[in-house]
């Protein structure tokens, strides 16, 4: 069997994982060796894909962030491995993998990956090699006992929030769209994956709500609009919608994917005279934490607000509080 007799574009991830699936297990382990022995990414992937879908934790329910983040993992260990045998990986290149990609600085920011970046690299390359023991191609592990060193910063320090001064520079000087963005960040917390694939149809004008569909691990949930975003969301609604091209079909919030939304804030934030490096587009996240802690002083509040399911994330506001109570003493 070659590997143009699985397709490999049908329509939805269950077609794509049955196409897989309803393979002989001779047919499956032949397909698989030779997209290893031919270095086929999409079809590496697609292999990868079907084991998450079938038998992962989350299967059905893996969200679109989970699938590309695990994506961007198989390929990058692909390429670091080129000179690799796949099927029978060297003593240590499990942990040789992590440990360069914990020592090399990354481009953009010129500072090694997030331990938390890594986390997921490790757990694609782990899921690329469940995938191909399933296939029946090799019993090679070379993640299993692989472990991505513990960060020493705490978590607090990690967290950089925008003030809401910042925020404030921003507003003045955003158009609508861009000004939607900020406060949906802002105000109501979302993440820039949850901003971009918000939808009109998400918004509960009555009930001044937000249905957040795709967010961490896939989780829905609500959230409560303030005054300033409703009337943001009003003003941009009101406009023309020439700009949305192909995110029309869907009526999306915000006419720009992941990628230019962020650069779109990127130059806004260069617009106003602030450093976006350190705390990028989730330091609106932060901030949203921040501010509302202040305000509330209530963990369980600023963790149903964030929809934090563990509150132990949400103690990290505590302690920022506790570092801005500080810095107050300073024109004493």
């Amino acid at each position: 069997m070659s590997s143009q007799t699985l397709e490999r574009f049908t329509s939805t991830p269950l077609s794509q994982a049955e196409s897989w699936a309803n393979l002989s297990s001779e047919d499956l382990r032949r397909l698989s060796a030779t997209a290893v022995r031919d270095r086929d990414v999409e079809q590496l992937w697609g292999l990868t894909k079907a084991y998450l879908f079938l038998h992962g934790a989350k299967g059905a329910r893996a969200s679109h962030h989970t699938l590309r983040a695990y994506r961007r993992g198989v390929l990058d260990l692909l390429e670091a491995w080129q000179h690799e045998n796949l099927l029978r990986p060297s003593r240590d290149a499990g942990v040789l993998y992590i440990r360069s990609l914990e020592a090399t600085p990354l481009a953009l920011s010129g500072k090694p990956a997030e331990p938390a970046t890594l986390q997921v690299k490790l757990a694609a390359a782990r899921a690329f090699y469940k995938a191909l023991r399933w296939a029946g191609v090799t019993n090679a592990k070379p993640f299993e006992n692989v472990s991505v060193a513990k960060d020493p910063t705490p978590a607090w320090e990690k967290r950089k929030p925008y003030s809401q001064r910042e925020v404030e520079r921003r507003l003045e000087l955003a158009e609508p769209a861009l000004c939607v963005m900020v406060l949906l960040g802002a105000h109501a917390g979302l993440r820039i994956g949850e901003m971009t694939e918000l939808c009109w149809e998400d918004v509960d004008w009555n009930n001044q709500l937000i249905l957040v569909r795709s967010g961490k691990g896939g989780k829905a949930g609500r959230v409560r609009m303030s005054g300033r975003l409703q009337a943001s969301l009003r003003e941009l609604r009101s406009l023309p919608d020439k700009r949305y091209g192909k995110r029309r079909v869907r009526s999306f919030v915000l006419p720009w994917g992941q990628g230019h939304a962020r650069k779109r804030f990127r130059e806004l934030c260069a617009q106003a005279g602030i450093a976006y490096e350190v705390k990028g587009v989730h330091g609106l996240r932060h901030g949203a934490g921040s501010r509302y802690y202040a305000q509330v002083k209530d963990l369980g509040r600023v963790a149903a607000h964030l929809r934090h399911s563990d509150i132990q994330t949400t103690r990290i506001y505590a302690k920022i509080d506790e570092m801005a109570i500080g810095e107050d003493i300073d024109d004493w």
